[in-house]
């Protein structure tokens, strides 16, 4: 069997479910390698993947984005959203797909996988399957694709089926493509002309559609429904770092034996720049009360943190599978593994979040009746403390949160994955 390229945007939590699969294929037998930013190559070996690195006009550090791309951090939520449509994923195509294209060749390989917002597979998906690698997308988040079901994606307007519905959708699908994702689009064709001559098969975020198979990271219980893709979309579960062997339990560990509610915060290792968002607001909301709050600061040093209490506790870092255990209600941004974590242990959650695709993240949340969605991403401590508040205290929150998570185990992502992709390459 031919060796298989995975190609990741050098994103943690766009990587981190990718060399996830990597590693299963590895262990099921196939030769895999993977393409993706220089700052994950020794996660990468370590999982038995070669390792080819994007070359640096697309490589960046998540932890520095305001520096690699300049004025995005001063955009608001929405604007930011479609700076990063622009920049740091459409206008990067060419040069995705000529590393993409030079990792097939050196590797030999006839089977690439690309997370959903790495763009350089969009020259691929405009090809008949005889003249490219068999190609297979992963969501690492929402389902972006279009459907006659949805609005479009990004302002975290709910699905709407009936024909009424329809023809809203029709009408935003329209304008998203017209008006607000023009330029983007724009950009994307720009690129993908430059490579292979010729205009791109789709719109940008339809992509994965037109790929042999489309992963989609979570359980069809939380995303939503669209009688016009379901054929084409393989629902297979979160894939969820477990914990590092080596990680001990910090001092404050104990006070999680506790009957005193324990809050969780966190804005996840993208959107952290600023902890005053949410994470200070909600130390400032709970502050005082009976509550034990955990404050995982994504990697941010401690210090980063300006408010504290009796109550809080504040940590670089914490193994989720660990802790949430012991947790009672998360309050997040709305980070996609952070959220299927908690689903995933039946914790209901208060989501606040409005860059990158945290909108669409909390109105599922809210639409599955596992937590109360925020529309606002710096929200008040009032605010924090009424949704915390009104979380514990309706047991429905719980009840469905624990339905979601009977769901999401009944998944094993990484083995399902790995058996379709080796069923396609073994009857090649």
């Amino acid at each position: 069997m031919a060796p298989i390229l995975l190609c990741s945007a050098p994103l943690t939590g766009h990587v981190a479910p990718m060399l996830a699969i990597g590693s299963r294929l590895v262990e099921d037998g196939a030769d895999v390698a993977i393409l993706t930013g220089t700052r994950f190559e020794d996660r990468a070996r370590r999982a038995g993947l070669r390792f080819h690195a994007l070359p640096p006009t697309c490589d960046y550090d998540e932890t520095a984005l305001g520096e690699r791309f300049p004025g995005r951090e001063r955009r608001p939520a929405f604007l930011r959203s479609l700076f990063d449509a622009e920049q740091m994923f459409a206008n990067l195509l060419a040069d995705q797909y000529r590393a993409v294209a030079a990792a097939v060749e050196a590797e030999g390989a006839d089977t690439v996988i690309a997370e959903n917002l790495f763009m350089g597979a969009i020259p691929y998906a405009g090809r008949k399957p005889d003249g490219r690698p068999k190609l297979f997308a992963v969501c690492v988040s929402p389902l972006m694709a279009t459907s006659a079901d949805t609005a479009p994606f990004g302002p975290g307007l709910p699905p709407s089926t009936g024909p009424l519905g329809r023809v809203r959708n029709r009408a935003l699908n329209t304008g998203a493509r017209s008006v607000v994702m023009r330029r983007a689009q724009a950009i994307a064709a720009r690129q993908t002309r430059t490579v292979i001559g010729e205009d791109p098969a789709c719109f940008l975020l339809d992509w994965p559609l037109h790929a042999d198979d489309v992963f989609v990271l979570t359980t069809p219980g939380f995303e939503y429904p669209r009688t016009d893709l379901g054929d084409r979309l393989s629902f297979v579960g979160p894939i969820l770092p477990a914990a590092p062997r080596d990680w001990e339990t910090p001092h404050w560990w104990d006070r999680l034996q506790t009957d005193r509610p324990v809050v969780l915060v966190t804005q996840g290792t993208l959107d952290n720049h600023d902890l005053g968002t949410l994470a200070e607001p909600t130390v400032d909301a709970l502050a005082g009360t009976d509550a034990l709050v955990v404050v995982a600061t994504g990697g941010r040093p401690v210090d980063a943190v300006r408010r504290t209490a009796p109550n809080v506790v504040v940590t670089e870092f914490v193994p989720f599978s660990l802790l949430l255990p012991h947790v009672d209600v998360l309050v997040t941004n709305g980070g996609w593994g952070g959220v299927h974590f908690a689903l995933s242990h039946g914790v209901p959650m208060v989501v606040a979040g409005s860059t990158e695709d945290k909108a669409e993240i909390g109105a599922r949340v809210a639409r599955s009746g596992a937590g109360i969605r925020i529309r606002s991403g710096s929200p008040s401590p009032t605010t924090i403390r009424r949704a915390v508040t009104k979380a514990l205290g309706d047991d429905r929150y719980r009840a469905r949160a624990r339905a979601l998570a009977d769901d999401l185990a009944g998944h094993d992502a990484t083995a399902s994955i790995s058996r379709r992709v080796l069923e396609v390459a073994a009857s090649t």
